[in-house]
This record gives C-alpha cells, sequence and structure tokens, in this order.
C-alpha cells in the first residue's frame, strides 16, 4: 500500500476564480454564475478542473518536485471542487518528477494525474493566429451538432499564463500553459459549450519555437457516442497537443407551461388560496406554484438567489390572467423578519426549500453536512410554521401545510445518508407538530423520484412526471383533513 505525501494545499476564492476566467475565457455559467450554476446537477458554481491541474503542477514546479522536462500530462477529472473548498496536492512518492498526482477535497481525489517526462519534442508554427477575444456567451451544442465539429479556441498570450502561474512557465514555457488554459474554453464555451463536463485530458507539451506567435488551439471533434452522451476531441496548439475526453450535461428541466397546466386545472378548484411557496422559482415549486395560479389562487413564490427566475414565474402567471407574489427568503436565517414582508397571511404553505443534495464526502456521514440538511429541511421548516402561525393570529382555520419527502427515506442511493436521515426526521417532526403545535396541518408526502436540476445526470432517466406526482397532492391538501394516498400524516 502506497503512502501519500502532502505537496500544497489552497482555498479557491471567487478572485482566483475570476483570475483563471480571465486568462483562459472559460465563463461557462456552471463556473460563474451562482444562480445559473444551481439549476445544475452540481448545484453550486464549480472551479475549472484545467485550472486545478495547473495549480497542481505549478505547485510542484515551485516545490522544486519537477526537475526533469515535463512532457505528458494524463489527466482524469473525477469530482466537482466547488468555490470555497480546500483542495490538498499529494504525491505517491516523495522525491523529484512524481509519476502520479492527486488533488483531494475532503480526503477524496477529485483529480488524478499522470506525468511523463523526458526530452521536449519542437512545435511547429503553422497554425491559425488566436481570436483577439474569447466568446462572451457558451454555445449551446447538441451532440448531433458537435459531430466533426472543429474550429480555432481563444488561446491567451504566452505572457498572461506565465504571469499566473510562474512556477510552472520556468519549466514548460507560457505558452503551453495558455494552451492548457484553452482546452477549459474549448469544452467550456465552444463544445460541447453549455451543457458540458469535462472528464479526461491527454495532454503532451512541446518547446515552442521564438518565432511562434500566439496560436490558437485548434480543436476538432473526433468521435462521439450519442448512447452516453460523451465525445473526443483531438487539440493541437503552439505548445500543446493531445485529446479531450467530455459529457454532454443534461440541460436544466423546465417545468410545464400555464397553457398545459390549465388544460388539467379547473379555473376556481384553488380559489380563495393563498399560498406561501418556500423555493418557487424552479422545479417541484414552480409547478406548485403555477397549478395554484391556474386553479384560481394566488401563490406567493420566495427565493434565496434566483430572483430573475421568480420574476419568471410571476411573469408567466400574470401572462396567463393569474396573480403571484414575490418574496426574498432563505431557509437559513430567523423566519419571523422575513414572513413580515407578506402582504397577507397565507392559508397554505408549501416548503420546498433546497440545499446542495449530492457533495463529496468520505465516510458514510458527514457532520457538516447532516447540520446543513437539518437547518434546511427541519429546524427552518419548523422555525417558519411557528412565525405564520403567529402572523395568521386569529385567522379561522389551520395553516395548511406540505412537507415534501422522497421515497429515499427507504430506498437510499449510495452517499445520500444524512438527506435520507434528515427527510425521515422532518416526517416526524410532521407528527409531532400536528398533535403539539396549535394552529396548523401538516402533510407530509413521500414524492418519488422526479427529475430535478440536481438530480438529471448525463443519461435520461425514467422519471415520474411531476405534474402527475403534484396535482393530487395539491388537490387533497385543499381538501382538509383527506390526505393522499403515500401520504404520512397524524
Amino acid at each position: 500500500m502506497s503512502t501519500s505525501f502532502l505537496v500544497a494545499k489552497r482555498v479557491v476564492t471567487w478572485e482566483l476564480q475570476e483570475r483563471f476566467a480571465a486568462l483562459c475565457g472559460d465563463r461557462n455559467p456552471m463556473h460563474m454564475d451562482v444562480v445559473a450554476a444551481r439549476r445544475t446537477q452540481a448545484g453550486m458554481p464549480v472551479v475549472h478542473g484545467v485550472h486545478t491541474l495547473l495549480w497542481a503542477l505549478d505547485s510542484l514546479a515551485a516545490k522544486g518536485l519537477i526537475t526533469q522536462p515535463l512532457v505528458r500530462a494524463r489527466v482524469r477529472f473525477l469530482k466537482w471542487v466547488y468555490v470555497g473548498d480546500e483542495a490538498e496536492l499529494t504525491v505517491e512518492d516523495e522525491g523529484a518528477n512524481p509519476g502520479r498526482i492527486e488533488v483531494l477535497v475532503g480526503g477524496l481525489a477529485v483529480l488524478a494525474a499522470d506525468l511523463t517526462y523526458g526530452e521536449h519534442a519542437v512545435a511547429a508554427s503553422e497554425g491559425a493566429t488566436s481570436p483577439e477575444a474569447p466568446l462572451e456567451v457558451a454555445l449551446d451544442r447538441s451532440i448531433e451538432e458537435c459531430v466533426y465539429a472543429s474550429g480555432d479556441a481563444y488561446t491567451a498570450p504566452a505572457e498572461d499564463g506565465a504571469r499566473m502561474f510562474a512556477a510552472l512557465a520556468k519549466l514548460v514555457g507560457g505558452a503551453a500553459i495558455a494552451d492548457t488554459a484553452s482546452a477549459s474554453y474549448v469544452v467550456g464555451m465552444e463544445a460541447p459549450g453549455l451543457h458540458s463536463m469535462f472528464s479526461k485530458a491527454d495532454l503532451s507539451f512541446a518547446t515552442v519555437p521564438a518565432s511562434g506567435g500566439r496560436r490558437a488551439l485548434h480543436w476538432e471533434v473526433t468521435y462521439t457516442d450519442p448512447r452516453f452522451r460523451k465525445a473526443r476531441i483531438a487539440v493541437a496548439g503552439g505548445a500543446v497537443t493531445g485529446t479531450l475526453e467530455v459529457f454532454f450535461r443534461m440541460p436544466p428541466v423546465e417545468q410545464a407551461g400555464m397553457g398545459l397546466l390549465q388544460q388539467h386545472v379547473d379555473p376556481n378548484e384553488f380559489s380563495g388560496m393563498r399560498a406561501l411557496i418556500i423555493g418557487g422559482s424552479r422545479g417541484l415549486g414552480e409547478l406548485t406554484a403555477k397549478l395554484v395560479a391556474a386553479g384560481g389562487g394566488v401563490p406567493t413564490i420566495t427565493y434565496a438567489v434566483g430572483k430573475t427566475d421568480a420574476e419568471q414565474v410571476r411573469v408567466q402567471i400574470g401572462a396567463a390572467g393569474g396573480r403571484a407574489g414575490l418574496l426574498h427568503y432563505d431557509a437559513r436565517k430567523p423566519a419571523a423578519g422575513q414572513v413580515v414582508g407578506l402582504t397577507e397571511a397565507p392559508t397554505h404553505l408549501f416548503y420546498f426549500a433546497t440545499s446542495t443534495i449530492y457533495r463529496p464526502k468520505q465516510g458514510v456521514l458527514s457532520g457538516a453536512m447532516l447540520a446543513e440538511f437539518i437547518q434546511f429541511y427541519v429546524q427552518g421548516f419548523y422555525d417558519l410554521c411557528v412565525a405564520l402561525t403567529e402572523l395568521r393570529g386569529t385567522m379561522p382555520g389551520k395553516l395548511e401545510v406540505l412537507y415534501p419527502s422522497t421515497v429515499f427515506v427507504e430506498n437510499r442511493p449510495a452517499g445520500m445518508t444524512e438527506y435520507a436521515m434528515v427527510k425521515a426526521a422532518g416526517e416526524q417532526l410532521c407528527v409531532d407538530m400536528n398533535q403539539y403545535l396549535q394552529g396548523v396541518h401538516v402533510v407530509s408526502h413521500r414524492f418519488p423520484k422526479l427529475r430535478t436540476d440536481q438530480t438529471a445526470g448525463v443519461l435520461p432517466e425514467r422519471e415520474t412526471e411531476a405534474m402527475d406526482s403534484m396535482l393530487p397532492v395539491l388537490r387533497d391538501l385543499m381538501r382538509v383533513g383527506s390526505p393522499a394516498k403515500g401520504q404520512s400524516n397524524a
């Protein structure tokens, strides 16, 4: 069994994230936009994989651990690194010129690379000149549009690469760093572009002739496999050649439009319902807001960061003749001070607050994840119900509440121990609230697996249609005291 030795560690701040994006031109929203990133499987902005690679190589060089010319790096991007994570660079053996390196977050490998040393070849100077500026918006190419696609990618000046990774530049040159950074641009901005996921890279480094100039990294898609939504891209620049392997991520899940929902809902069946929908800017929350409005009710859509998304939902409702309100709400903050912004007390509460569910972790249980999930799905829910009962005062009837649970409580996918534990605790809380908390009637419902932004993987799966799951629950909640089949209620 080999022993790993720590070489360096760092935390990627937003300043570092911005510096690398400025170098390579890769401003894919998955990296640079907090709101857009939450609509991906990652759930939060992630660090460019190539940035992690170049930092690792630069750290080796700065520590004097590369003493021979580095001629090849075969890299696997294993897991996402989130902005703010602490990453650790390790080598299998102490000494110069390590053959294998790993970058770890929380004890888990997020990047692995095999390095080869030798004599550099001299690169040819032919090739297209780099575009003066990168694309401002990532292209959205389907796998069909990528078949045999090719182009010349934006590639930064060699001096820019050398400035950001100075130790590495002394060994491979600034042009090789710029070419390597451009590989991130190819994947994140051009092919596939918007819905991309970088899987592997096999890169060879060469010496650039003095007259080489600033050459674009030329790329060409050489292989696609629609069954697994993957592709291989050949790249060739002034100082780097090699191949990139990528996946086409599933795009964000779009909920049904108002026109379709109005075909399934009586225009008056939810009249009189004033629904506070926590997390109503997307997913089941968005769908519920539209269903309530289609049935003559008035939803108030809350958002934590996705104000634009929430406003778009309200616009869709308004265009169909309905009404909806907006409220900024953060489930991690005290509820009482936030609900005072409501123009009228709600008759119903739908709690779709969501944290980032899938995260790398070491071991079966993560105390930090468990604590965060408890705040979102247990403490935050309870505090909000208490605050709303106080806001309602002497209003007649009880506040009708839906607590969405999941079949994962019984059938847990690997790595979801904390989520399943907390949802089970939330179900128990609902039972006790019905017994001991005045003024509320809480229904918990175990929803089947539904395709959401975070659960949508690389490959499409068969999942229950969200409307088919949500509409019966909504109707039964409207009928006080008549829970639907599959609900858990005291």
